[in-house]
């Protein structure tokens, strides 16, 4: 990106970028997340994980105690294929037993996540925390807080 930008990169500066990248200790959890997902496990859903992300995210979400949420995890670094690829959604489909039209998937990009995820027949919802998509046409969230009204879980 940088070369692309005309900057001059110093030496060793991809390295220290992709070192800090990859410091597990650099993440952090939404601070809606963990209470959501508490609440989707205890209603029984089943919940799964498609990312375009690298092989160490499993390292990941063990470091932030979400990994017994996900009973699937899909990541594109292991599976040699990525998001918007329809083929990565059947496969977590296929991987969870279950059907496009009984799934909803979740995510922050409408071309990566929710059009595809519509495309086979699955419920897309955006989570647009920045909101940069206002007119979103579809199902648009700004807080993982209103996922459990969306699915229509009760208080």
């Amino acid at each position: 990106m940088l070369a692309k930008l005309g900057v001059t990169m110093p030496d060793g500066i991809a390295d220290r970028l992709y070192e800090t990248f990859t410091d597990l200790s650099n993440y952090r959890l939404f601070s809606d997340v963990q209470p959501v997902l508490d609440r989707l496990a205890a209603a029984g859903l089943s919940l799964g994980l498609i990312s375009n992300f690298e092989e160490w995210l499993e390292q990941l979400l063990e470091s932030l105690a979400v990994t017994r949420y996900f009973n699937v995890r899909v990541i594109s670094g292991l599976e040699g294929m990525e998001k918007p690829d329809p083929r990565i959604f059947r496969l977590a489909l296929e991987r969870a037993g279950a059907s496009p039209e009984e799934s909803l998937y979740v995510g922050d990009s409408p071309s990566f996540d929710v059009e595809p995820a519509e495309s086979i027949g699955m419920r897309g919802v955006l989570i647009d925390r920045r909101e940069r998509f206002p007119r979103h046409p579809g199902t648009r969230i700004v807080s993982l807080d209103e996922l459990p009204g969306v699915l229509g879980l009760k208080p």
